[in-house]
């Protein structure tokens, strides 16, 4: 018998909504979708970082709280890269600056991207943008599996 290929996905969204990505996630592996990234769990904020109100923009994973900020990257767009399709999980349309740039390596790497909801177009004012966000479909990731399954199996 000839064993099904894995279907590889990574998940693409601001930290800041981790706790809707896991759930994506899990949706995702229930679905026999192996999942490269981000990681399950919460993101790790040092001891010392603790009492600030507003943290930086990066916020590590447990697994990446030694690794240099560059070396995580690479390594997130390395499974963008080896991905048979991304999901972004936008709540309210957010995409964030680095969210934005792995959108961008994703394109640009011609890999299938799904959005959880329309992505709020005026977070840049760049016509290219626009023209690309509106092309992403807005899909349930039950349904991006779905669809890049009939376009790609």
């Amino acid at each position: 018998m000839i064993e099904q290929a894995k279907i590889l996905c990574t998940i693409l969204g601001s930290f800041k909504f981790k706790k809707e990505i896991d759930l994506v996630r899990e949706e995702l592996e229930d679905n026999k979708v192996t999942v490269l990234a981000p990681e399950k769990g919460s993101i790790y904020i040092p001891p010392s970082r603790r009492h600030i109100l507003i943290p930086s923009s990066f916020r590590p994973l447990p697994s990446e709280k030694n690794k240099p900020i560059k070396q995580v990257e690479n390594n997130f767009l390395r499974n963008i890269g080896i991905s048979n399709f991304t999901y972004l999980v936008d709540i309210d349309g957010y995409v964030g600056p680095v969210v934005s740039m792995e959108m961008g390596f994703t394109i640009a790497r011609e890999i299938p991207l799904y959005a959880k909801e329309k992505i709020n177009i005026n977070l840049d004012p760049n016509p290219e943008w626009k023209e690309r966000v509106e092309k992403i479909p807005v899909m349930t990731p039950a349904e991006a599996l779905k669809d890049f399954q009939e376009k790609n199996l």
